[in-house]
């Protein structure tokens, strides 16, 4: 995967840093922590948005757009999805081209690491991928599907903010500021994308959603709603960082997108539980439940 300087620095000029705060704020001004926020109405288009243009360290949020990459590239007659990789643990830096390994330290990576020079096909890698994030997984797709055209994919479905520059891990690239970023209206385009986009061929978005109502992480958007609530889903956490975004499916009324990104919270547990309780008031917008002024997002952060 060779770095392309130019195209990261095009994208980081196209980035629109507008103001999308449509939900209501208190009076004073202080948020302990950061939030971003984008909902849209799959039937209506209807969305709301609170800070949704902040960019943040996308975490394993990134791994959605690999995902997307992989199926347009399946239905443009590039890759057969049932075709074998091989399964390794030694990447390129996009810094210098150096090697580099990951440290098989967690479950989400234990998971693939059984099959080290073994191979899978696609469909089994892109699987650990979303429903694990297994993070070996996704440096292995992202060398078959390149940096640089999930970033012209990301501009054509209109994800602004998304940036997926590197693969996992790359120490090199994150010492000078080479990391993936994602806003929440940018994310929220890319779940619009894998649930419609014409980019893709509708087996391939029913294949895609499939996998991501597999998801094993469940502790933020789907603990705020009622439990007979499908979602099809990717979280994404690092330091300091917990996201989840998905697409709803009520049973009695429209699907609808919900993106919450959160950094600052120390513990992980803590800004799932904020997640969880965004979820559970815009859920209930959703259902006509509250207007959207009752949702007061500074109130929302607090313990």
């Amino acid at each position: 995967m060779k770095f392309n300087t130019r195209l990261l620095v095009s994208l980081l000029l196209t980035i629109s840093l507008f103001s999308c705060n449509h939900l209501k704020k208190d009076d004073s001004g202080t948020e302990p922590h950061e939030v971003g926020i984008a909902y849209m109405n799959l039937e209506t288009n209807e969305m709301l948005a609170y800070n949704a243009h902040a960019l943040f360290h996308a975490a394993s949020t990134m791994k959605t757009p690999v995902m997307f990459q992989l199926f347009k590239m399946r239905d443009d007659g590039v890759i057969d999805l049932n075709a074998d990789i091989s399964i390794k643990n030694s990447f390129t830096s996009i810094v210098d081209e150096s090697s580099f390994s990951l440290p098989i330290q967690s479950q989400k990576d234990e998971i693939l690491y059984p099959f080290l020079d073994q191979s899978l096909t696609y469909y089994e890698v892109i699987e650990k991928m979303i429903t694990h994030s297994s993070n070996l997984a996704t440096n292995i797709l992202i060398e078959h599907t390149g940096a640089d055209s999930i970033g012209l994919t990301m501009k054509k479905i209109g994800a602004n903010g998304v940036m997926v520059v590197r693969g996992v891990e790359d120490l090199k690239a994150y010492n000078i500021g080479l990391n993936n970023v994602t806003s929440a209206y940018g994310m929220m385009k890319v779940m619009e994308a894998v649930y419609r986009s014409d980019l893709v061929s509708e087996t391939s978005r029913e294949e895609m959603i499939s996998i991501l109502k597999r998801q094993e992480y469940n502790q933020m958007i789907p603990a705020g709603l009622p439990d007979n609530v499908s979602v099809a889903h990717k979280t994404g956490s690092i330091t300091r960082i917990a996201h989840d975004a998905a697409i709803v499916f009520p049973e009695d009324s429209a699907p609808f997108i919900l993106v919450i990104l959160t950094r600052g919270w120390g513990k992980r547990e803590d800004a799932h539980k904020v997640g969880a309780r965004i979820a559970g008031e815009v859920y209930k917008y959703h259902k006509g439940l509250l207007g959207r002024t009752d949702i007061v997002v500074p109130e929302l952060l607090k313990d």
